[in-house]
């Protein structure tokens, strides 16, 4: 190596950081430490409701069990089977578990992440042409020939209420 090459090259070494480049890895280190706080709360909210979704299994088969019985949706929990002092609900985030003409209504409380704590997520009975139930979440749309539970016999029948929880923290099942 030239003398020369070896000046430039010393030169270039001492001269440092200046503070454009370390404002800028500062703003580049902020940035990508503020997107990947945020995908990690969405994911920590969907694991609270798809915890809570599946919590409610318990709910949805009593309501089935009460359709086949009665040949319409449980107007309510004792009539789907449930206890009348608070169903059972297995999740530390929901604070009460409702049923509405088959709807099961989650309402998360104080446990539950701030995004959601205060919100209602609906799981909704329909039926096929064979009537077999199809339980839809939140937001999502029913799939084509799919009837609220009830509509084959003209009884009562199940109203798909939507969620106000932003549907980035929605499960895919329920947006």
């Amino acid at each position: 190596m030239s003398s020369n090459a070896t000046i430039k090259l010393n030169r270039f070494a001492a001269r440092g950081v200046t503070m454009i480049e370390l404002a800028v890895a500062l703003v580049v280190t902020a940035l990508v430490g503020a997107l990947g706080f945020s995908a990690y709360r969405t994911h920590v909210v969907r694991t609270e409701i798809a915890r809570s979704v599946a919590a409610a299994d318990a709910a949805e088969r009593e309501v089935e069990r009460a359709f086949e019985r009665d040949r319409e949706p449980p107007p309510d929990g004792r009539s789907a089977g449930l206890p009348s002092v608070r169903p059972q609900v297995t999740s530390n985030y929901v604070e009460s578990l409702e049923i509405v003409d088959g709807r099961i209504d989650l309402r998360f409380g104080v446990a539950a992440n701030p995004a959601i704590a205060g919100r209602t997520l609906s799981l909704t009975p329909f039926e096929t042409a064979a009537q077999e139930i199809v339980w839809v979440c939140g937001n999502r749309v029913p799939g084509l020939g799919l009837q609220p539970l009830g509509f084959a016999n003209g009884s009562r029948r199940a109203v798909q209420v939507l969620t106000n929880i932003q549907p980035r923290y929605l499960p895919s099942n329920c947006r």
